[in-house]
């Protein structure tokens, strides 16, 4: 695998393009896919920060691809658009929120769509819900799968989860590590991975099957989209973007911005979830108001339902982007 390139779809009105863009007066790659180039866009607002897509995620959406143009962003500092040049002033996110407006009036004018529609995921959620606040005019509904709305709240609840059900496994290990990082806020990434590593072992990580970071390996390794340095760039964009941001994200309390979305929204949270545990989500949900508010459980997930269960969730977009045709 020498060089980076988009798969083809081999479909009369097909696109697949992989291309660098400014966005923000920062070189960054984005990923366009669909078997029909009239149907409606797609914007996916990956999560981390830095946990890129684009060189796995082809696989994952194929059946997406019949029925909407998916556009995958590698984020600012992550993967293709991870380079040492990025001015950490500019790691913040105002400017990524900035960064996917800009972006999105790019496919509008692009597609010649009057709006997309926006799916966000866990850290994608943040920069996804205050882009449809700050401008509602763009998009017709909004997706947050594993919606963040108090990330400290959040992350100490996580925390609390995961030590009680190392007690009730009677994990003696997990219980003694946990209790030697002590409760959220860290600020020391190695608590944060001992955190995130019982996490996964307790089911309520990337996947409650446990199986969906093999898979996403696998498809990083046998895909066109990513070279090896590409794949190297990887893993360094997600170390650089979270050290970037972290600080940043323990004061992230949506509650305290957002308490009317002008456009309808969805939350889509997985049963197991324990990395975005739904307590604070489901009291912003309560108070907030929009045209329309959604629920919806995710029963067989846990943090990313849109991949673990892509039938249901591609039927709910199905049904529900159906309405403004």
């Amino acid at each position: 695998m020498l060089t980076r390139k988009a798969h083809k779809i081999d479909k009369e009105n097909s696109i697949s393009e992989l291309f660098p863009l400014k966005i923000g007066n920062h070189e960054q790659w984005i990923y366009i896919r669909g078997e029909d180039r009239s149907k409606p866009v797609l914007l996916m607002i990956h999560g981390g920060p830095g946990a890129a897509q684009i060189g796995f995620i082809r696989r994952f959406q194929k059946k997406f691809e019949k029925h909407f143009v998916v556009v995958n962003w590698d984020q600012r500092g992550a993967g293709l658009s991870y380079n040492k040049s990025i001015p950490p002033e500019t790691m913040t996110i105002d400017r990524f929120v900035d960064d996917t407006i800009e972006l999105t009036k790019y496919l509008r004018k692009q597609f010649k769509q009057e709006k997309i529609y926006l799916i966000g995921h866990s850290w994608g959620t943040i920069i996804g819900l205050l882009a449809v606040y700050k401008e509602p005019s763009l998009y017709y509904r909004y997706f947050g799968v594993a919606q963040l709305i108090d990330y400290i709240a959040g992350e100490q609840l996580s925390y609390q989860y995961v030590l009680e059900k190392a007690k009730q496994a009677n994990n003696q290990k997990a219980i003694k590590k946990l209790i030697k990082i002590g409760m959220p806020p860290w600020n020391d990434l190695k608590k944060d991975k001992v955190h995130q590593k019982y996490v996964e072992v307790f089911r309520g990580g990337m996947s409650y099957e446990g199986n969906l970071i093999n898979k996403i390996l696998k498809e990083l390794l046998i895909g066109v989209e990513y070279t090896l340095m590409d794949m190297v760039n990887h893993i360094k964009g997600q170390f650089f973007s979270l050290n970037m941001l972290q600080d940043e994200m323990k004061t992230v309390n949506l509650n305290n911005v957002i308490h009317e979305v002008k456009i309808p929204i969805y939350f889509c949270m997985g049963k197991y979830d324990l990395t975005i545990p739904y307590e604070p989500t489901q009291a912003f949900f309560k108070n907030v108001s929009a045209s329309e508010k959604h629920w919806i459980w995710f029963e067989h997930s846990a943090h990313s339902p849109m991949f673990e269960e892509k039938e249901k969730f591609l039927t709910l977009l199905l049904k529900e982007t159906k309405k403004d045709r």
